[in-house]
């Protein structure tokens, strides 16, 4: 039976180890745990606070929706963290993950990337990882499928990966996870060697 908890004992009286107990421990966040997180109304936006809080704010709601039963996403299967990073969250997959920064893990991804793309058709999503369980590798498959996504003729994961983050958002604005939640507010990409996610606050020089 999992131990019962309530809000401030997850998080604290300020809800500043948010981030810490979610990803902490071998207890699983199950439902009944997680309703009790409701109304939390951490703060994202950044017109509102500072573009620092809105960023941890961000990982740490991020970080529960990933790790949490109570809201299921089209990103669980494949990535598993955030963090703040480079004044930006970074949402990282799950074949990344741990690779660090720098120009020797752009060459460990790329080389990683380059691996991937020999199994099959994009492996690195949900749908090429049950293809790739179906079918086996197949790296003519794998480079042709790369050919066509890179010339934009069929869609890929990581087309639709950033429209996946903002309903993640929206269903945690919904919970009353986060307030002031604005897709206007935000830049959401992919990283250009990798499949990670990167969220960063729009200048306001540059936003329409």
């Amino acid at each position: 039976m999992v131990k019962h908890h309530n809000t401030k004992e997850i998080f604290g009286e300020t809800g500043a180890k948010f981030g810490m107990a979610a990803m902490a421990g071998k207890e699983k966040i199950t439902a009944r745990i997680a309703g009790e997180m409701d109304d939390m109304h951490l703060p994202v936006s950044p017109a509102s606070v500072s573009a620092k809080a809105a960023l941890r704010n961000m990982a740490k709601a991020i970080n529960l929706a990933l790790k949490s039963d109570f809201i299921e996403s089209d990103l669980d299967l494949v990535y598993k963290a955030a963090r703040v990073h480079a004044n930006q969250v970074e949402v990282l997959h799950h074949q990344y993950i741990g690779l660090g920064n720098g120009l020797f893990a752009k060459i460990g991804k790329l080389t990683r990337s380059f691996s991937l793309t020999l199994r099959g058709p994009d492996p690195a999503s949900p749908g090429g990882e049950k293809w790739y369980k179906k079918h086996g590798t197949s790296p003519l498959r794998g480079v042709i499928d790369l050919i066509g996504r890179k010339l934009n003729l069929i869609r890929e994961f990581e087309d639709m990966a950033p429209i996946y983050l903002q309903q993640m958002l929206d269903r945690l604005e919904a919970k009353r996870f986060v307030q002031g939640w604005n897709r206007d507010e935000w830049e959401i990409s992919t990283t250009n060697i990798g499949l990670d996610l990167i969220l960063k606050p729009v200048d306001p020089g540059t936003s329409t």
